[in-house]
């Protein structure tokens, strides 16, 4: 090779490498950037914020967690009992009423807002239900109860609010589930709800960033609440309740009873392995509610971070064969 083609190419490389290390430096700067602008927090002392599902769980650990802030709590509650407890962790008021009843959700609604005078920093909703079971014993009315619940019950409050959202230039978070971006067998109206819940969403997040309203989207994996200890047990209900519309059904043949007992004994071991600790999914949520520049989606544990995300992203048709592998023990193949 000529003395000048071999200058050339040196030239080439050379070059080649300023731009490579240019980049490694701006995408090492954009990273660093982003990291103190998340870090970058609001004061939300004596903010208003409301909290949906306040009896238990994940939204009794953001009440208690934003009353540490001095931020006056709404905690929304179905049960007395849920009122009185949420009231003694620190929430301003704590109203006890039924997400399932839209004349009550548009009372607290106006409650709310003349409480706050109109003006709102934060609504979160955790409030949620799970009415577990394959298609073949899931009644409509599950798919209705679920549904009003996990997604119409926010929708309208939400609308409720808005006026006030906007005035305080707030925070909207709602509380989905990593069944929310990848659907799992045996859990189709929660998956539905969630699924409806992300579309909703991503509609809301565009149409109120023109008020400087900004709404961010949590999808936790399987953590230590009551609602995720149940889950398998709950099962059962769904099962007998089939049973006692269709007893002679031919879903019996592959769901059979025998075959659910194994299944809800295996399961609720394997989950008490993987929950986690709600606290990632409560920081999470009060991040939202605190960053200057809040992220769109927090996916919330170790499983939502990896195996989900992966799922997420994956082949369709990989996802497919990894789902039905969940199904353990299998129905039987060749039911009678």
């Amino acid at each position: 090779m000529l003395p000048g083609h071999l200058d050339t190419l040196a030239s080439v490389a050379l070059a080649v490498g300023y731009i490579v290390l240019l980049g490694a430096v701006g995408w090492i700067l954009l990273k660093c950037f982003a990291f103190i602008r998340r870090r970058q927090q609001v004061d939300l002392c004596d903010r208003w914020v409301v909290v949906t599902g306040c009896d238990s769980g994940i939204g009794r650990g953001v009440l208690t967690a934003l009353s540490q802030h001095k931020v006056k709590v709404i905690a929304c509650c179905l049960t007395p009992e849920g009122a009185k407890a949420a009231e003694a962790a620190g929430a301003h008021w704590a109203p006890c009423f039924d997400l399932n009843h839209d004349e009550q959700v548009m009372a607290i609604g106006q409650e709310i807002i003349a409480r706050t005078e109109g003006s709102l920093w934060g609504l979160v909703h955790t409030a949620g239900t799970v009415l577990p079971g394959f298609v073949d014993y899931q009644s409509i009315n599950n798919y209705r109860e679920v549904m009003s619940v996990n997604f119409f019950a926010p929708v309208l409050l939400s609308q409720q609010l808005l006026g006030a959202l906007r005035q305080a230039k707030g925070r909207v978070v709602l509380v989905s589930s990593v069944d929310g971006i990848v659907s799992l067998p045996g859990n189709a109206p929660y998956d539905a709800s969630k699924f409806a819940l992300e579309a909703y969403a991503d509609a809301l997040r565009v149409e109120l960033s023109f008020c400087d309203v900004a709404v961010s989207v949590v999808n936790p994996s399987t953590m230590r609440t009551p609602m995720a200890r149940a889950f398998f047990p709950a099962h059962r209900s769904s099962w007998q309740s089939m049973a006692a519309q269709a007893p002679d059904g031919p879903w019996r043949q592959l769901w059979p009873e025998a075959w659910l007992e194994q299944y809800v004994e295996l399961n609720t071991q394997q989950l008490e392995r993987i929950a986690e600790d709600p606290v990632q999914v409560v920081n999470d949520i009060v991040h939202a509610l605190a960053a200057v520049r809040p992220r769109l989606r927090y996916l919330s544990g170790r499983l939502a971070k990896t195996l989900f995300y992966l799922l997420w992203l994956m082949p369709e048709s990989w996802s497919f064969h990894f789902k039905r592998l969940t199904i353990q023990p299998p129905p039987p193949r060749n039911p009678k």
